[in-house]
């Protein structure tokens, strides 16, 4: 039973960095780029994001699944706690994305679904502010996080799954280097619908090849 215990134990230190999200990105910790800064969100920001989320629900329901109806403040406040939760257990790690001139909240960028063991992947998901579409912001924000991925937490690849009718996310992934891997056919019920999916990947080796580049553009680095 002990040696039991002792090989388990092993195995789980050679599949997960010694230090998780809560380890490697503390509350207090930010990720600039050249306009934006990222950081996890605390729940002195809960009222910013529960603004943010009600301006733009008819923008996000095109991409996203729906918001409540009404969208409590005691809702957003718990979903800041579960997402620190979240964190510590190195599954998830939801940042906010503030402009770096008014600090004000433009959306948000995660990378979830994390998988230590033989696949050592994570997928990103993220939405901005619609006024804010179409500027670079969510490229420095990719662009960061996915070099946060490589870089800290260790991982071999990212994956991106997004609606294929959303042609600026397709974009976006495309421009960082993203490689469509698949279609998952009506697997996202999005503004009342099914809708395909398609499938994108990022390697480690991919990103090394592509962060200069990324340097060069503006997107990574301030």
């Amino acid at each position: 039973m002990v040696n039991n215990f002792r090989d388990d134990t092993i195995l789980e230190m050679l599949q997960k960095p010694v230090e998780i999200f809560a380890g490697i990105m503390p509350l207090k910790r930010t990720l600039f780029t050249n306009r934006t800064f990222l950081r996890r969100c605390r729940k002195i920001d809960a009222v910013e994001l529960r603004l943010l989320m009600i301006k733009n629900r008819n923008f996000l329901s095109k991409w996203l699944q729906p918001q409540p109806e009404v969208l409590r403040l005691e809702s957003v406040v718990k979903l800041i706690s579960e997402d620190q939760m979240l964190a510590k257990k190195g599954v998830r790690l939801d940042l906010g994305i503030f402009d770096a001139i008014t600090t004000e909240m433009i959306g948000k960028i995660a990378l979830h679904s994390v998988d230590y063991g033989i696949q050592r992947s994570g997928l990103v998901s993220y939405w901005l502010d619609e006024d804010k579409v179409g500027k670079g912001y969510m490229t420095e924000a990719l662009a960061t996080l996915v070099s946060f991925a490589f870089e800290e937490a260790c991982l071999h690849r990212v994956n991106v799954k997004i609606s294929a009718e959303n042609k600026t996310s397709l974009s976006l992934v495309k421009k960082l280097g993203f490689v469509q891997e698949g279609l998952e056919r009506k697997s996202l019920f999005i503004n009342g619908k099914w809708c395909d999916a398609l499938l994108f990947g990022l390697l480690d080796d991919e990103y090394d090849a592509r962060a200069d580049s990324w340097m060069e553009n503006g997107w990574l680095g301030c």
